[in-house]
This record gives C-alpha cells, structure tokens and sequence, in this order.
C-alpha cells in the first residue's frame, strides 16, 4: 500500500495541502498499476496512531508519505491553539507499519534537519526530508504561486525552497523569482555518527556551569518566581547539578533528574555533602516519584530535549495541587526590529559578564568548540520560539511567557505556569 497522509487544521495551507496530497495520489496511482493508494487527512496524534497499527496488523505500507507542517522534531498535527507533535519516545512506542524495502517521504519544512534521519533509525526504512522551508505551488520542479491560477483543481505540489521565514527579504525574492524546487535529502537507517547524547561532553559542561549564576539573567528571573517558603523542587534536565546547589540553601529539598550518567555523576559529586539534595538517573518520560511529590518543577535550558506530552503528564502527577512549573530555555527566531533595544542590552549584559568571568569565557569556548559538542546539538537541536510557546500557552493557558534575552538568531524565553490545579490542562488525543 502506498500511504498518503496529510493535515488540513494546523495553521494555513489547509485545502492546499489536501490538493497536494491528491495530485501525489493520482501520479502514484499511475505510476504503481495494482498497488493501492490511499490519501488520508489526520488531524491528531490519535489519527496516525491508528494508521499505523491497522498498517502493522494488515497491509503493510510501502511508501510513506506526510504533506503538511513540521516543527523542528517532525510533523504537526491538531490546530496552532492546541498543537501536537508526537515526542521521540512516542514515535518509539509506535508499531512498525512498513513492508521491506520501503521508504518514507516528509514533505514538509525542515524535516531533512533531524526528524527524517530520526525516522529512518527508529523504523528502519530510508526517509526523506526537506532542509528549508515548503510551499505548495502550481509546478514540481520550481515554484509557481498557486494564486496565480483560478482553477481551483489544478494540480499542487510541495517542495523545499528557501523562502522568507528562513532567508529574509532576499530569501523570499529568490523564491517569487526563481524558485528552484529543493531536491529531497535521503536518509538511510544508520546508528548516530558519534556520541548524541551528554556523556561525552559532561566534563566540558561542568567546566563551564560549575556555577549556573554565570547564567545571570536565568537565575535572576527563577529566583524571583521561586515560593517565599522552603520548596520541594524537581529539576529536570539537571545537568551537573549546578542549579540546585545554587538553590539548596533556600529549599526544603531538591531532586534532579537526567538522562545522561556522566551528568548525573558530576552532580552526585557536586552534592556529596548536601543531605538535602539528590540526582537520579532517568531512561525516558516517566519520573520515579509518587504523586504529588513536588512544590515547584523547574527546567533550566533542557526543556527543549524533552518527550514534551509524555513528561509534561508526569509533571502534573509528581506536582502537587497549586504547585508551579518554571522553564527557561533557548528558542531560535530571528531578532525583530522592534527588539534591537532588547538585543543591544542582551549584548552588553553577556559582555560584561565575560569580562567579569574570564575562565567562564574561556571554558565556554573550548566547550562550543570541541567536535563532540557540535555532535551533540546535531542530534539535539533548539526548538522555533513559535513551537514552545504554543505548546506551553496551550497546556497552561494561565502561564506566562517572558523575553529574558535576545541574540540575532535566538533568545531565552521563561515561562512561568502560575499554580496549576488538577484537571486544568486541556485533553490530549493522545495517548
């Protein structure tokens, strides 16, 4: 079975998408004599779900293909005021719905820079992917505006093409003018290239965050949202540690987690004589703790390395009624005009802080520079500020959201949950 799957709520390109996804089913109809095609809107993590478990019990697929919009870890499903995308670990847990010798075809923007190699390893099939951004358009093979033709059953097509959110003011003239169709990128199944995750770069890290005030504007802004009394505080994503022992005086009892060992060691060594802290190593979404076991829940830039849906369940259980969930962490997005204020004072306040702390410039450097740590961004690379904050503003629709600084291409956003209460969450479809 050729499989064809594609959105219609999330965001704009609704119908087109549909047109698109139609235009590929007649050619791969033509193309494949005797094979079934079958192009089918999901709106729902819950829609693939089940796609791909009467795949694995039935026919199996040969070709796969998305049409629709991708976040930087994979597709998009819902709407934007309650998006969902499936977390890796979700991914994982899926059945294998694919037949030997098949493949996979994302045709949706920036799915060549880590979900379709992602794909090709968890299920074993070659996957492909665009690196820039796509648009639907009149012709395959270089963009015509689909506008520009008032049939409304003319035939659309997806493809990659530099365009205004990723190029600028010149991105979009090349594409309105030229528009040459990007050349989907294959990934074939293949274990990672090096060491993804943090074990390899735990002791540069700890070089650097020994001590997380260095972070001065992060660590300013959870100090003033931290609860006037001693607090039961759950750091996800603790690193080395080095949060907690800057809050350990002020709390009644911290608890890091991590899924890297070689963190967790440098953290259990940090904290060796402070009782009130403790470091445990974690293998996926799920948190070792009973209910209701925590005041507050921190996340200091780690967040975006989450299973969000599946640990963002486990938060709400471990929290306690009228508990907070407090995230920092770093977005890509280009700087706005109306920033440059923000951008100037975000420049000068990283300035004098490395002039202040010369070996924390120094440490920083050999960090961001050494070969292992450039290996693990690839396989863990920053969300778009547009993702986190729909995704946080439509788990916690009384949280706020703050600008704590900006760079020209990516800023640190704070978010704060306010109390969260039982049951105040919106339904997911899924699990």
């Amino acid at each position: 079975m050729i499989l064809i799957i594609y959105t219609t709520l999330y965001r704009e390109g609704g119908d087109k998408f549909a047109r698109a996804a139609q235009t590929l089913a007649a050619e791969k109809g033509r193309d494949n004599p005797g094979v079934p095609v079958s192009a089918v809107a999901v709106e729902s993590k819950a829609d693939v779900a089940e796609l791909f478990h009467r795949a694995a019990a039935g026919e199996r697929v040969r070709e796969l293909h998305f049409i629709g919009h991708s976040g930087m870890y994979g597709p998009m499903f819902r709407t934007r005021a309650v998006p969902e995308q499936f977390s890796p670990h979700e991914w994982r847990t899926l059945p294998n719905p694919f037949a030997p010798h098949a493949s996979a075809y994302f045709h949706a923007c920036r799915t060549a820079r880590w979900f379709a190699p992602f794909f090709a390893r968890t299920f074993g099939v070659p996957a492909h992917g665009y690196h820039w951004y796509t648009s639907v358009s009149l012709r395959p093979d270089r963009f015509r505006w689909e506008r520009l033709s008032r049939d409304r059953d003319a035939p659309l097509y997806v493809l990659g093409c530099p365009g205004r959110k990723s190029h600028g003011l010149l991105g979009s003239v090349r594409k309105y003018s030229r528009g040459v169709a990007e050349t989907m990128k294959r990934f074939d199944p293949e274990p990672p290239d090096g060491d993804p995750t943090y074990d390899s770069v735990a002791p540069l890290y700890d070089a650097v965050f020994g001590d997380i005030t260095v972070r001065e504007d992060e660590w300013r802004w959870l100090q003033s949202r931290m609860p006037a009394e001693p607090a039961r505080v759950l750091d996800i994503g603790c690193g080395n540690g080095a949060l907690l022992m800057r809050m350990a005086p002020g709390i009644a009892h911290g608890t890091g987690v991590d899924t890297s060992a070689g963190m967790i060691d440098h953290a259990r060594k940090r904290a060796a004589d402070v009782p009130t802290l403790d470091f445990v190593q974690v293998h996926g979404p799920a948190l070792p703790f009973a209910d209701a076991s925590f005041d507050v829940v921190v996340s200091l830039l780690s967040f975006r390395y989450l299973d969000w849906d599946p640990v963002m369940n486990e938060i709400r259980r471990v929290l306690r009624p009228g508990g907070r969930v407090l995230i920092v962490d770093m977005v890509t997005a280009p700087v706005r005009w109306r920033e440059m204020p923000h951008l100037l004072a975000s420049k000068a306040s990283g300035f004098r802080s490395r002039l202040r702390r010369p070996e924390f410039a120094r440490s920083l450097r050999r960090m961001v520079t050494d070969p292992r740590w450039q290996t693990m961004l690839r396989y863990n690379p920053i969300r778009a500020e547009h993702e986190m904050r729909w995704y946080l503003e439509s788990r916690f629709p009384r949280g706020s959201i703050q600008t704590i600084n900006v760079g020209w291409n990516a800023r640190v956003l704070a978010f704060d949950s306010g109390p969260v209460q039982p049951g105040a969450v919106p339904p997911q479809s899924y699990p």
